[in-house]
């Protein structure tokens, strides 16, 4: 599992690695294509079998196709993405992969993400920290 993220030093991506859900932790813009990819190559040379887009940031789309193996899978989870920049994007590059827009919702999505945070003590504390004010003790 390869990890991108804009502020390696940031206390979001600091979690991702001690909390072990991450094998590489790339820090990078995803708006920079070449760059972004040539840093994940370096590390996973196969490139991703699967990929997910979920930045608010828009023009990442063209990054998640160069990270990405031929006949490899994208979840694009953004309402930034660029749908048509992310199929002329594949087709002038030459990359045959899946691409599927996420809606948000999966079934039994909700246990799954309870279940992550009941496996991942540390990561239930952030998420307890930063969004659980007011709750009782």
């Amino acid at each position: 599992m390869v990890g991108i993220v804009h502020d390696a030093a940031a206390a979001p991506a600091q979690l991702l690695t001690r909390a072990g859900l991450v094998d590489d932790l790339i820090e990078s813009d995803a708006t920079d294509a070449l760059v972004t990819s040539g840093k994940v190559e370096a590390v996973a040379p196969q490139l991703a079998d699967v990929t997910i887009n979920c930045v608010n940031v828009p023009g990442t789309e063209l990054c998640s196709i160069l990270c990405t193996r031929d006949g490899g899978t994208i979840y694009f989870f953004s309402m930034s993405t660029s749908f048509t920049a992310a199929a002329l994007g594949a087709e002038g590059i030459g990359r045959d992969v899946t691409m599927i827009i996420g809606n948000g919702y999966a079934k039994n999505h909700a246990d799954v993400a309870l279940q992550t945070l009941r496996d991942h003590a540390e990561l239930h504390a952030y998420f307890n920290a930063k969004y659980a004010r007011g709750t009782r003790p």
